[in-house]
């Protein structure tokens, strides 16, 4: 009767080192925040992802991925959503990807824009240099 909780210790003691071990090997997303056209963005990279991204500096000359590349994969992210069929490109920037172990990460930051019903509506993607789309999110505005 004095072993009995035995068997739940030694439980309970597996199952708290096997979480740990998972959070300890989690890869988590690279989480950066920008600023476009008054909006604050969300974006989230894999650190994989910036990993394999060709790496650049500006006084080496041209990026790897020109203008016109982040566009076709952009126009190939937008066929597959059809609510963005009709998007326009209104805005890009290149961007660094700041406060990363790998320096010399860049994307380029793109705003669309849809129109329906007379309303604009932006929507934001970036683009790393191996063609890696991602959604940029709208932080909402906090009121006080």
């Amino acid at each position: 009767m004095r072993y009995s909780i035995l068997p739940g210790l030694v439980l309970l003691l597996l199952s708290s080192l096997t979480n740990n071990a998972y959070a300890v090997t989690r890869h988590w997303p690279v989480e950066l925040f920008d600023v476009m056209d008054n909006h604050t963005l969300v974006i989230f990279l894999g650190d994989e992802d910036i990993s394999k991204s060709p790496k650049w500096m500006p006084s080496e000359g041209r990026p790897p991925l020109t203008i016109e590349g982040a566009l076709k994969y952009a126009r190939e992210w937008i066929s597959h959503d059809s609510s963005l069929s009709k998007a326009k490109v209104h805005e890009i920037e290149l961007k660094p990807v700041h406060n990363h172990e790998k320096e010399h990460s860049w994307y380029y930051l793109i705003q669309l824009h849809t129109t329906n019903n007379n309303k604009t509506t932006a929507h934001y993607i970036a683009i790393l240099f191996n063609g890696k789309v991602v959604p940029a999110i709208v932080k909402p505005t906090s009121y006080k």
